[in-house]
């Protein structure tokens, strides 16, 4: 049976575990936000502060939100930078912050005062609502500057004074945005007053003792278009960065690293591990770590129906990483070839293919990215049915515990007939259905599902159907599994043959095992005196049941079987001890010659007499098929054979005798 659960558990201020034992009298944190800040434009401009930062430090460029998410305006931005979640969650959709729910999200400044409130935090911001309103109360310090001078000159204060972790916001290249947009010289002479400021604040943080250890970051809450404003969806309007420099932050350019990854970087800087409860869209960046989509951007490729994306924008490829696979069987052939079927796709091409249909709200997934987009694929002339694709996982090892959770992010928009469907198969078995969707749904996914005992793999397959409707990205597809219970329970092996002692011509061994979990191998050791002759053992590689069968020729003699099975824990069952006796030398039957019971000579008799002889025992004889019962009898002779007597005939004979072990000898003669 089949059951999930999606996780979602909110706790806003509970204090998390510190990752590590940091000393919260050298660990430094600032932030510096430049509202209005186009990315695009800062390598042109002259800013040889920032350079420098750039130059040591991580380097990333992400695009914002569009609407009905929010628009590209500072209040929903600059609460997405101090929370760590999106609008959808932190719902500042605006700048009349009209109900947001900072209650359940607090600032980054607000979680370390209450897990650490020791600490001396401060925000100083030119717009007033980042002092009174996106930061909390719980804050130490929250001081206006009333322009990007007075804020300048209150954050290099503050940090001369102190204070442990930072807030700066400065606000006046947003005005000459809006005065004359990117394209204007004020713009330009605007990123160069910001750069000079961030260089006083800089240089009050290197006039600080040697031994504190500082985590800079520099971002901003929206772009501009070239002849002003924001709010829109333009690429202009949403792309932002994220610039940081530190301990445990490795430099250079990163594709992944968004305004989220903010406020989890501050944190975990100060020793504060993100509590999953907390529900943070975002990640440290010490912490983020590539997925196999990722690793397809030398895949990609320019458009190819596409008009809108940039031609030369690297932006989708059909190419599935390694382990990966996407099934086009039941795809009709045609329609516009960059969505025929899944494909990998980056924000910067997939979000622009045409604006203002929600594309843009796929804030959750990063970098390279899988998506279904139905809507655009069938704005090309295409066979006849349906867009219907699968894009199937590799077979990821399990554990052996008993559930497993897959994790996902995921942005599913419906605008017609479709279907999404994530399924589960175990050991290459049939797909079950873990989720189907039915309503829209932008989200990090964790479908928690029960696995069978004795499963070894689990694949994945995502199935999305859609006529002219709309889309489904994937991202960050992992699956987490708890380590298998340990195991204590002993496996159960039982002798099965033989069931007599013998003696026996051959020894011939069965041994049944089992065990809950799954068995390793079944052991049977044969002992003559104490000493090992021979050990056989049967791998049985995980099954729950086993058969061990054997059989050994040996040397006559008194022999003891051991025997035992061990799981895949290592539990040993008990040893069962079994006696067996070999006897493989057959019978002999003599000829009495010169007795007076036995006339004749070299096979041919008119009377004949044999002795009998085993070493062990004779259990009966056979002569021309007339049996006689031996076992109870102590006499091991047959005498006075003459035709007519115990089956003998004139003419030739046959005399078979048999010893107990089964072992026969068969000897012919004739009477006259």
């Amino acid at each position: 049976m089949l059951t999930t659960a999606a996780a979602c558990l909110l706790s806003p201020l509970a204090a998390a575990p510190a990752v590590a034992a940091a000393d919260a009298t050298t660990v430094k944190t600032l932030v510096v936000g430049i509202d209005g800040a186009s990315f695009d434009f800062l390598d042109d401009a002259d800013m040889p502060n920032l350079d420098a930062l750039r130059e040591r430090g991580m380097v990333s460029s992400s695009n914002l939100y569009g609407t009905p998410l929010a628009g590209t305006i500072s209040g929903p931005g600059w609460s997405t930078i101090a929370t760590g979640v999106w609008p959808d969650k932190h719902n500042v959709v605006d700048n009349n912050f009209t109900a947001p729910r900072y209650d359940l999200y607090p600032d980054y400044l607000t979680r370390i005062e209450a897990a650490q409130p020791e600490r001396s935090t401060a925000v100083v911001a030119t717009w007033s609502p980042i002092a009174t309103t996106v930061f909390g109360s719980a804050v130490d310090s929250r001081i206006q500057g009333g322009n990007d001078v007075g804020t300048t000159a209150k954050a290099v204060e503050a940090i001369a004074g102190g204070a442990d972790d930072v807030f700066v916001h400065l606000d006046e290249v947003d005005g000459a945005g809006h005065s004359t947009g990117t394209n204007g010289a004020a713009y330009a002479q605007a990123l160069a007053k910001a750069d000079g400021e961030i260089g006083e604040i800089l240089a009050a943080v290197d006039a600080r003792p040697a031994d504190e250890e500082w985590t800079i970051v520099v971002t901003a809450d929206h772009g501009h278009t070239p002849t002003g404003g924001h709010g829109g969806s333009s690429p202009a309007e949403r792309k932002v960065f994220v610039i940081a420099a530190g301990p445990g932050i490795e430099p250079g350019v990163r594709h992944d690293v968004k305004i989220t990854d903010v406020a989890p970087t501050v944190l975990s800087a100060v020793g504060i591990a993100a509590d999953p409860a907390w529900a943070l869209d975002g990640t440290a960046v010490s912490d983020l770590a590539p997925d196999a989509f990722d690793a397809l951007r030398p895949e990609l490729q320019t458009r190819a129906d596409e008009t809108r994306p940039g031609a030369d924008v690297l932006g989708w490829t059909h190419a599935a990483p390694e382990g990966w696979s996407i099934d086009n069987s039941l795809m009709p052939s045609g329609g516009v070839r960059e969505w025929a079927g899944w494909s990998f796709a980056t924000d910067d091409f997939w979000t622009n293919v045409e604006l203002g249909q929600r594309r843009e709200t796929s804030v959750r997934v990063r970098d390279v990215f899988a998506v279904a987009d139905s809507d655009e694929w069938d704005d090309k002339s295409h066979a006849a049915g349906a867009f219907d694709s699968t894009l199937v996982s590799p077979a990821y090892p399990l554990t052996g515990a008993s559930t497993a959770t897959l994790a996902y992010a995921t942005n599913y928009f419906i605008d017609g007939p479709q279907s999404a469907e994530v399924l589960v198969s175990f050991d290459g078995g049939e797909a079950q259905s873990l989720k189907a969707y039915t309503a829209n749904t932008n989200a990090e996914e964790r479908l928690v599902f029960d696995v069978p005992a004795g499963a070894q793999t689990a694949q994945f397959r995502f199935h999305y159907t859609g006529t002219n409707s709309a889309f489904w990205a994937v991202d960050r597809v992992a699956l987490g599994q708890d380590a298998a219970p340990v195991d204590t329970t002993k496996p159960v092996a039982t002798l099965v043959a033989p069931t007599a002692a013998g003696p026996m011509p051959a020894l011939t061994l069965r041994v049944d095992a089992t065990d809950d979990i799954g068995l390793k191998r079944i052991v049977a050791n044969i002992y003559k005196d104490g000493t090992l002759v021979k050990s056989t053992q049967s791998a049985i590689d995980g099954a729950t049941s086993g058969v061990h069968e054997t059989t050994q020729t040996l040397p006559d003699g008194a022999y003891t079987v051991k025997y035992n099975a061990e799981d895949l824990a290592g539990n040993i069952a008990q040893t069962g001890v079994f006696a067996v006796t070999i006897d493989a030398t057959a019978p002999t039957a003599t000829v009495k010659e010169g007795a007076s019971f036995t006339a004749g000579s070299a096979g041919v008799y008119d009377l004949v007499s044999f002795k009998l002889f085993d070493a062990g025992k004779v259990s009966q004889v056979s002569l021309n098929g007339v049996v006689k019962d031996l076992s109870d009898n102590t006499w091991s002779d047959i005498n006075y054979v003459k035709p007519g007597v115990f089956g003998a005939v004139q003419g030739e004979n046959t005399l078979i005798v048999q010893d107990v072990a089964g072992n026969s000898a068969t000897v012919t003669f004739t009477l006259n």
